[in-house]
């Protein structure tokens, strides 16, 4: 079965970006005429056909489908940031992209992936956007995304088996090294250092662990860490951390998950180890914000969900728009770490301005 030839396929055949790519077929300034010539020369070898979808972008609205997790139950402790800043984003601009809002808890996501394969199915969506982590949708699935020439945009991680425009996240091998170096410089070398790993098969846990681990190797600290895999708030998760803190041996605490850091918090509290152990947890609730004010927890790295939010849906909604492609692959957004004496500016909302 053929597959359709993307504005990728052409960049990664001609060794350029995809923005060249862009730049080239639209006859927009930005490229050499040795570069532009080449680009369509490699475009018609492949048999690239442009975006059915471009010449009318302007006249016909576009769908997308946001497909992530929902504000309620254990996900209201992570995402509700990233829907206020996909709704700034789309209150404070006017184009012609509708959003159909797929929230999903544990309990529906396969209902909610069941309803987005009913739309690939039908051809009426032009864009996804979603986590990178997504279970449900098969490799076979994503290529047939592809083909119909769906728009992907992912927040969090990335998808190997997906063809996104790009992915916008967070540096977490950069927040797991923060959390190592914040650690080290508060207990001696000969403590031991209990994580909340969360889930291995997530590329967000698992980078933050391996930036950790990568830190302690390179600075030559010997410390003792044990790690807990779980990654949801179940109760025996919560006794396996509360019995992992009473070790003797354990100088500093730490999550890489916003729902190990709530089990975390309250381990420490009513173990008696508040205060005496080191802890660094991962992203702002109300909840964490609480542990934090009555220093239960020291600090907290908060890697920004309001920003993958609202920048992951502007990069989906101007490409559906009006054509423009992200200029990489991977999207950064800048973390923060988090004490008391900047809390206040994560209670009043004020992150939403740390990133424009």
């Amino acid at each position: 079965m053929n597959t359709k030839v993307t504005i990728r396929d052409v960049a990664a055949a001609a060794g350029v970006s995809i923005s060249s790519v862009h730049f080239a077929l639209t006859g927009k300034a930005g490229v050499s005429d040795e570069t532009r010539e080449k680009i369509r020369r490699t475009a018609e070898e492949l048999g690239y056909q442009p975006n059915a979808f471009a010449s009318n972008l302007k006249r016909s609205t576009q769908r997308a489908v946001l497909l992530l997790p929902s504000e309620t139950g254990d996900n209201q402790h992570y995402y509700p940031p990233v829907w206020k800043g996909i709704h700034d984003y789309m209150h404070k601009v006017n184009l012609n992209v509708s959003c159909i809002e797929l929230p999903f808890s544990e309990s529906d996501k396969l209902h909610a992936v069941d309803t987005l394969k009913s739309m690939v199915r039908e051809g009426s969506i032009n864009g996804i956007l979603t986590i990178g982590h997504i279970d449900g949708i098969s490799a076979e699935e994503w290529e047939e995304i592809r083909r119909k020439d769906i728009s992907v945009v992912l927040i969090s991680s990335e998808n190997p088996q997906c063809h996104s425009l790009c992915c916008v996240r967070p540096e977490y091998e950069v927040i797991g090294r923060t959390m190592a170096e914040l650690i080290t410089s508060h207990i001696p070398d000969f403590g031991s250092i209990f994580m909340c790993a969360g889930n291995p098969r997530w590329e967000a846990h698992a980078l933050i662990v391996k930036g950790f681990e990568d830190y302690m190797s390179e600075n030559h600290h010997p410390n003792l860490i044990y790690k807990d895999f779980s990654w949801s708030m179940e109760h025996q998760n919560y006794i396996n951390i509360f019995n992992g803190i009473l070790r003797p041996d354990v100088a500093a605490c730490c999550s890489v998950y916003s729902q190990g850091t709530i089990l975390l918090g309250r381990a420490l509290e009513e173990s008696g180890k508040a205060g005496a152990v080191y802890s660094v947890g991962s992203d702002i609730s109300p909840i964490i914000s609480d542990q934090i004010r009555r220093r239960i927890l020291n600090n907290v790295i908060q890697k920004n969900p309001y920003a993958q939010g609202y920048v992951g849906i502007r990069t989906l909604a101007e490409y559906l728009a009006s054509g423009k492609l992200p200029e990489q692959k991977n999207i950064y957004v800048g973390s923060e770490v988090v004490l008391q004496s900047n809390l206040v500016m994560y209670e009043h909302e004020q992150y939403r301005n740390l990133f424009l």
